[in-house]
């Protein structure tokens, strides 16, 4: 018993020491991999055994490795987690996002723009006015478009961030989900005449905010989901299920039905926004399933100014089932097609429209 004593000891000794004589690539290989050990939430559903990962990769991580060649190594790590909110940055550039499969993005590649003016042309063919943007403008297009027939109002909410600094920056958060709740409350008063509302989500990517901006349509106080964070221990160590509610907004609400149209490409914040509405009597979903992201990013450092972020959280719905790669489920489901831009139809449009 001594004498396994005297090897344990001796081996914890030579532990630290190797410890201490790690080069600042294995140290950041050390860090980026325990970091994800301890707080990714999806190693099982991914598919991906995070132990042989670091059996596949460690070797290739010594001394004279490069900034450019570890940053390579770590990216092979995690792309097959598919998981679109798995970054890896150096200073201010995105040098990796996680992709997942989308069949929305697959099947309009290319064509989002013609996307956009058949939808247009269809909220025209149904008496809309045109379109007016609102917002600061990122990637050619405004944070909001809004427009209306004589019945029913019209809100493209593009994304879930007025500036791309106020997401890049937790500094700037509060700012901008002010500025955000704004503009949108200036929207909501130029529509409150309407009979119902139609919130078009099907290309948000997420930011912040969005139960924010849901607490505008709540009628009721309601459960909405539960969310569990992932923990230090084994890959299967979560917190207890916390549940989440909305409350109806005091200062401004919008009670008439709700149409939200979604796609797999609304995702993050975007997400929050149709789940914490999800539940109420005035709100309907139309389109597809959302993209199933939904976990807040989790951000750490390397050195060299690398900085990356993973998913620490899983969504419930209220009944209590995953949603992440699943998404919040559509009330009504209409199958969009490339055809359909071909026909210069949005039929998803068109359903929200007969839903009234």
């Amino acid at each position: 018993m001594r004498y396994i004593f005297v090897i344990l000891l001796f081996t914890s000794i030579y532990s630290f020491a190797q410890k201490n004589v790690l080069s600042q690539p294995e140290k950041d290989f050390e860090a980026f991999w325990t970091t994800f050990k301890d707080n990714y939430a999806f190693f099982k559903l991914k598919g991906v055994n995070w132990d042989s990962t670091y059996q596949k990769y460690r070797p290739l991580i010594n001394q004279k490795t490069t900034n450019k060649e570890l940053i390579a190594v770590l990216i092979q790590m995690v792309e097959p987690l598919k998981d679109s909110h798995v970054t890896i940055s150096q200073k201010d550039e995105i040098l990796f996002k996680g992709k997942r499969e989308s069949y929305f993005k697959q099947e309009f590649k290319g064509l989002e723009k013609e996307f956009w003016q058949v939808s247009l042309a269809t909220l025209k063919n149904n008496g809309f006015n045109e379109p007016k943007g609102v917002g600061p403008i990122f990637r050619d297009e405004h944070l909001y478009y809004y427009a209306q027939n004589k019945d029913i109002g019209y809100i493209r909410i593009t994304r879930c961030f007025a500036d791309i600094k106020g997401i890049m920056d937790d500094k700037n958060e509060a700012k901008d989900i002010k500025t955000m709740l704004i503009l949108f409350d200036e929207i909501l008063k130029s529509l409150s005449n309407t009979k119902g509302l139609i919130i078009d989500i099907r290309t948000n990517g997420g930011g912040h905010g969005g139960e924010l901006l849901a607490s505008r349509f709540a009628i009721e106080k309601r459960l909405t989901h539960y969310k569990a964070i992932r923990q230090k221990g084994n890959y299967d160590t979560f917190s207890d299920l916390q549940p989440f509610y909305i409350t109806p907004n005091e200062s401004m609400s919008y009670k008439n039905p709700v149409i939200i149209l979604t796609s797999d490409k609304t995702a993050s914040s975007a997400e929050d926004f149709t789940i914490a509405l999800y539940e109420q009597a005035n709100v309907t979903t139309v389109g597809s399933n959302t993209s199933g992201s939904m976990s807040d990013m989790f951000e750490a450092q390397l050195s060299n100014k690398v900085s990356f972020t993973l998913s620490n959280q899983s969504y419930y719905s209220k009944d209590k089932k995953l949603l992440e790669d699943i998404g919040v489920p559509v009330k009504i489901e209409i199958k969009h097609t490339k055809k359909d831009l071909e026909n210069k139809i949005d039929p998803v449009i068109i359903k929200a429209i007969q839903a009234f």
